[in-house]
């Protein structure tokens, strides 16, 4: 918001300006008003640009008041608009890691909540509807349209949520970033609260969102959230029978399920899983989780979570993976972990270790951005 007093700084700065520099006048006849000594740019020079400087800074130039009084104090010379205006555009895409590190806990945390209030996102059940309405609010948020691709679940209709962000030299390539929203627990249709199954997840697709909407990519990102996964993962079933039918050249699938509970806080591993025709994608966040020291484990030849929303993309064709919490705990009994809250009305955002959370959600956008190829703003 721009004050008075700023507003009085930045017009007695560009004052003096026009005093000094002789601002309208013709420097060819010799009157210059301020010339470079043999030591240096003369004090009175730097004092003025000193104040110009601290003027624009308490100054919101941005605003189209900021503006209209500028061009009311320099419509005699294009100079004086140059002096706020004049910014270097970046000459190099951005990178990644710097990209996923803008994930922020507290934004993870605050989706998770919302997330958790509807009380149950259990298919057919009003929560399930709020959660996909607030979902595509957020996305709007954003800056994306995000389209509903419905399908039948029990003589019902179900909605998976896309949103499409157009590559721009290769938009035919794309790469997707899926996370189901339904839920489940013991008492599925009155209160199924889903933190880590899936609201974790969906939250880190959400900064995704946020963070890589405005910047441009040479691939094609999709932010997708599934819907009725939970009986059976149907939403990922009938968006990968559209997929191949209309020839979408998918590249690659990132599709986390419960990335929330670290029993061992920062001590814990990530895993990463995938199948033998994903091993590339799977070497691939391995590396981003190397570069970001996020430890992990690899699984690719295993006969683990079958079922799952990435399961149907590799079925159809995809490379898919999905990072989790939970492989072990859900297949090897021996392992010694467990998830006590899974599928229970105690899977709530109090249980989960949202630093470590943070820290793997960070991993997976940075992935998925550089999957999409940053290109230069």
């Amino acid at each position: 918001m721009t004050t008075r007093r700023s507003q009085a700084s930045l017009v007695t700065a560009m004052v003096l300006v026009f005093a000094l520099v002789g601002c309208g006048q013709d420097t060819a006849s010799g009157s210059a008003a301020v010339t470079d000594s043999d030591t240096g740019t003369d004090a009175v020079t730097d004092a003025v640009t000193d104040a110009v400087t601290d003027a624009v800074s308490v100054t919101d130039v941005g605003t189209d008041t900021g503006r209209a009084e500028r061009d009311d104090q320099c419509d005699t010379s294009s100079h004086c608009e140059l002096v706020a205006d004049t910014v270097t555009p970046p000459t190099t895409p951005p990178d990644p890691i710097d990209l996923g590190k803008q994930v922020n806990q507290a934004n993870l945390t605050s989706a998770i909540t919302a997330l958790e209030n509807f009380g149950t996102r259990h298919t057919h059940t009003d929560g399930d509807d709020k959660a996909k309405d607030w979902l595509v609010d957020r996305l709007k948020a954003y800056g994306l349209t995000a389209e509903l691709d419905p399908f039948t679940v029990g003589g019902t209709t179900a909605n998976n949520i896309i949103a499409r962000k157009p590559g721009t030299t290769k938009p035919s390539v794309v790469y997707i970033f899926s996370a189901h929203y339904d839920s489940t627990s013991n008492t599925p249709k009155t209160y199924a609260p889903g933190a880590d199954d899936n609201a974790s997840a969906v939250a880190a697709v959400l900064e995704a969102a946020r963070i890589l909407t405005p910047l441009p990519f040479e691939h094609s990102l999709w932010f997708v959230f599934t819907a009725a996964e939970e009986q059976g993962s149907l939403g990922s079933a009938h968006m990968v029978k559209w997929l191949k039918k209309d020839g979408i050249d998918v590249q690659g699938v990132i599709a986390p399920d419960m990335i929330g509970y670290w029993p061992l806080g920062d001590d814990d591993l990530m895993d990463i899983l995938g199948d033998t025709g994903s091993v590339k994608l799977v070497d691939f966040m391995a590396s981003i989780a190397d570069t970001m020291k996020v430890p992990y484990k690899k699984w690719i030849k295993h006969s683990y979570c079958y079922g799952d929303d990435h399961t149907n993309f590799q079925e159809a064709g995809f490379a898919a993976i999905s990072p989790m919490d939970c492989v072990e705990a859900h297949n090897i009994k021996s392992s010694g972990e467990s998830t006590p809250h899974y599928h229970k009305t105690t899977d709530t955002l109090a249980t989960l270790y949202m630093p470590f959370t943070t820290r793997v959600a960070q991993v997976l956008v940075a992935t998925f951005a550089a999957l999409g190829k940053p290109a230069t703003p």
